[in-house]
């Protein structure tokens, strides 16, 4: 009966604004607040990795993609076989007034999608879905659909599949009767690790001991990255201390156990919410210094709040960063330096930054991680694809890091996206 009054009140809806046409329509992308919004839409989705034991291996990827309808950029969603199928966005509220959720979807084979618990199908040709709010539960004049926005893949995934959306948003006051879709593709630009990394040279002992399969700590000193802000977005059944193995540092250790065939990796993690390298002076003496040894590995990730909110100048970062070096270097030589995530006006400055990490590696003998390049080498568009918000990856985001810097270790270099 429910169901029934729902269908009712929406084409009665229809019928009270009459037949609409395209200029009639407005389209409201979800919100994303680095602007652009239509260039950018559905990109902070995340994946929905399960509990703790599905996590790895990692069997749903969400990645930026020229194939698209609009602003040559969208989602690609790539499930693997035995993936949960679903990404996450999060949003409380929508516009009101607005006659549901709409979307873009193709797919690599013919498949049924659910928005909330309403099922559509895809197939390999681009087609517009519309996701009236009556029959999602909820009314026009106060549109909710709980935390999150649910895009499920109906299942079992028995065979590796993707799914690329676009245009995700609302559209008001009604659906676009007769879209016009102009698809976009390109072969999608991958980035080698090779062009990430630095200064491997500088991390022979490293391997030289792992080889000889001893044990070694991994020490990870840096900002909310670190401490694992935003790591459950997406993946709620794991928060806390079950998520930290997941991070970029714990997982480097585990694909460096994994390569080099045995146990004895320990992750330490010392993570400091909106700190800046300045800060981390404070306390690099207890936080490395005093836990480090000779045959330690020391990762300092820290700039995307110096250059960001905290104004620092570039030269005044690299400075800051070459003391906590030295400190590190009293007990350890064997460093990695990580440069930012791509958060606030940062993009412009990214000629700049990977100079100056280049700088740092050549000057200090360390090694290093141009993380701000992997963001943007296709431009600012295609940015933030692996993160869960600005500058703050989820595990998918944690993990694929830790694969990229992995070759700092392996010496086996990938691409991104693989």
């Amino acid at each position: 009966m429910k169901s029934r009054r729902a269908i009712l009140a929406w084409l009665l809806a229809v019928a009270a604004f009459g037949p609409a046409t395209a200029a009639d329509v407005t389209f409201t992308p979800l919100d994303m607040p680095q602007g652009n919004t239509e260039n950018r839409t559905g990109m902070w989705f995340c994946p929905d990795l399960g509990k703790k034991e599905d996590i790895l291996p990692l069997k749903t990827r969400v990645w930026a993609t020229k194939d698209s309808v609009t602003g040559d950029v969208a989602m690609k969603c790539v499930f693997e076989k035995g993936s949960k199928g679903v990404v996450a966005y999060e949003k409380d509220a929508y516009p009101a007034g607005s006659a549901g959720i709409t979307l873009y979807a193709k797919a690599s084979r013919k498949l049924t999608i659910k928005v909330g618990n309403i099922p559509a199908e895809v197939g390999t040709e681009w087609k517009k879905l519309d996701f009236p709010w009556e029959k999602l539960g909820t009314s026009r004049d106060k549109p909710r659909l709980g935390f999150q926005l649910l895009v499920t893949v109906q299942g079992p995934i028995e065979e590796k599949t993707w799914l690329i959306l676009d245009r995700i948003g609302t559209e008001s006051p009604q659906f676009e009767p007769q879209p016009k879709i102009e698809p976009q593709s390109g072969p999608d630009a991958a980035i080698s690790s090779k062009e990430i990394l630095f200064g491997i040279e500088h991390l022979a002992k490293t391997r030289a001991r792992a080889k000889a399969k001893q044990p070694f700590k991994v020490i990870a000193l840096g900002d909310s990255v670190t401490a694992g802000a935003q790591m459950s977005r997406g993946t709620w059944n794991v928060k806390g201390a079950d998520g930290v193995p997941f991070l970029y540092f714990a997982h480097l250790a585990r694909l460096a156990e994994q390569h080099f065939g045995y146990q004895g990796i320990t992750p330490i993690q010392h993570g400091h919410g909106g700190w800046t390298a300045a800060q981390a002076l404070k306390v690099v003496d207890k936080e490395v210094v005093d836990e480090a040894g000779p045959n330690d590995l020391v990762i300092l990730e820290f700039g995307a709040n110096d250059l960001s909110w905290a104004k620092t100048p570039l030269a005044t970062w690299k400075a800051d960063m070459k003391k906590l070096i030295a400190r590190a270097k009293t007990k350890t030589d064997q460093i990695i330096l990580m440069s930012p995530t791509p958060i606030g006006g940062i993009a412009k400055l990214q000629p700049e930054i990977a100079k100056a990490l280049k700088e740092l590696v050549e000057e200090e003998k360390v090694a290093a991680a141009d993380i701000t390049q992997l963001a943007y080498y296709r431009g600012e568009p295609f940015a933030w694809a692996w993160l869960a918000n600005e500058g703050h990856p989820a595990y998918m985001g944690h993990i694929t890091l830790a694969e990229m810097m992995a070759p700092l270790l392996t010496e086996q270099h990938r691409n991104y996206p693989e």
